[in-house]
């Protein structure tokens, strides 16, 4: 059943949110947007031909950038030029001229390598479909993990890094999703994946079967980690929310989903779409000047990046508004993975830096910034 979060609840959450208590009577109004600055591609390592994925968290004095697939010209220590994810930093805060990502996670030949560990079943799987040494059909299958978003827990001193799993075959277009779950990296201790559902298929995995994977954004908020999953639906992704309190965000027992109405149940079953969000993710970050709840994200099948705004994590939200317009890609491919990086933005939100990923050839990609100026409705302004 659900568990209802009362009015006289609802209202402390918004108090320790420091939201106004009319909040959840309707959506505010989107912030005009008074400048758009292109600011040329964020710069990588150029052994690097193309990655996506592009989410990123401040975490010790770092901008911590995690990516999906990523195809480099030097090959690994394994042979190939590929990795199923990779990982970059800068300790440079000041985006107004431009980001340059001037560390990787690299292996002994200097390439960038994945930065998730395989379980030993998984090592086992894909050493046994491997095209070059196949002795179980199909060959060329493999387990790979992709990146979602990055989340600094300060207090307990962790980055707690989402991801999702897929299945799929070497030089087919389709994948299978298998789930999705929450690595950690802590200083000292590296990178691991936590057991979740021992003598499970999927130890690691957080969610897995039918659930929604959580991995389409997070926000902190009132010691809350609120996390979207988002499912496509057609040319649309439905996003819902889950919540559960940062200090357990490991415990999937504590993990609550957003039934409506100031519902909260803990069946992922009973959750309810609470916008429609974008292509491989959003972002949603509190911004301080509005007092409001903002997320960004990339319109599937156009080159459009749209924003909205709310009160509460769960809305409701604005209508999208058209932050603006990508380039075009190559061949027409339509843009995607639009996100903020809000560890460079003005300390007030009012300045925000925004990526998307754009094909620019076969294998290959770039990620245009584009500083974005707001202003505040309540006193005006230009829109575009």
């Amino acid at each position: 059943m659900p568990r209802n979060l009362t009015a006289p609840a609802a209202l402390v959450v918004s108090l320790c949110l420091g939201l106004p208590a009319h909040a959840a009577a309707a959506a505010p109004p989107l912030p005009p947007v008074l400048q758009l600055n292109s600011l040329g591609v964020v710069a990588q390592n150029p052994v690097i031909d193309m990655r996506d994925g592009t989410q990123s968290a401040l975490f010790n004095g770092r901008s911590i950038w995690t990516f999906g697939d990523t195809a480099m010209s030097l090959p690994g220590i394994d042979g190939t030029h590929w990795d199923d994810n990779s990982l970059s930093w800068t300790t440079d805060l000041d985006a107004s001229h431009g980001i340059a990502l001037d560390r990787d996670l690299v292996d002994s030949t200097g390439a960038p390598r994945e930065y998730l560990p395989y379980t030993q079943a998984e090592q086992v799987f894909n050493f046994t479909h491997d095209a070059a040494h196949c002795t179980a059909q199909p060959c060329g299958a493999e387990l790979a993990m992709w990146s979602a978003q990055a989340v600094a827990d300060a207090a307990r001193d962790r980055l707690l890094l989402f991801y999702v799993e897929i299945a799929r075959i070497g030089g087919q277009p389709n994948w299978k999703e298998i789930g999705a779950g929450i690595a950690v990296y802590t200083p000292g201790s590296g990178i691991a994946r936590p057991i979740e559902n021992s003598g499970s298929a999927t130890p690691t995995l957080m969610w897995s079967g039918s659930e929604a994977g959580y991995i389409g954004g997070s926000v902190i908020a009132g010691g809350y980690l609120y996390s979207y999953g988002c499912t496509p639906q057609w040319i649309v992704m439905d996003c819902r929310l889950a919540r559960v309190p940062l200090a357990a965000a490991l415990d999937k027992s504590q993990w609550v989903y957003y039934a409506g109405r100031d519902n909260w149940s803990g069946n992922e079953a009973d959750a309810v779409t609470v916008f429609q969000g974008g292509a491989a993710g959003n972002s949603v970050f509190y911004v301080p000047y509005l007092g409001e709840f903002m997320a960004i994200y990339s319109q599937p099948f156009t080159d459009q990046i749209m924003y909205r705004v709310a009160y509460q994590p769960w809305g409701p939200w604005s209508d999208a508004g058209l932050l603006f317009t990508g380039a075009a890609g190559w061949q027409g491919n339509f843009d995607y993975a639009a996100f903020a990086h809000t560890e460079f933005a003005a300390p007030d939100g009012h300045i925000q830096y925004v990526t998307y990923v754009q094909d620019t050839g076969p294998l290959e990609q770039q990620i245009p910034l584009t500083q974005i100026v707001f202003g505040d409705p309540a006193a005006g302004g230009m829109r575009r």
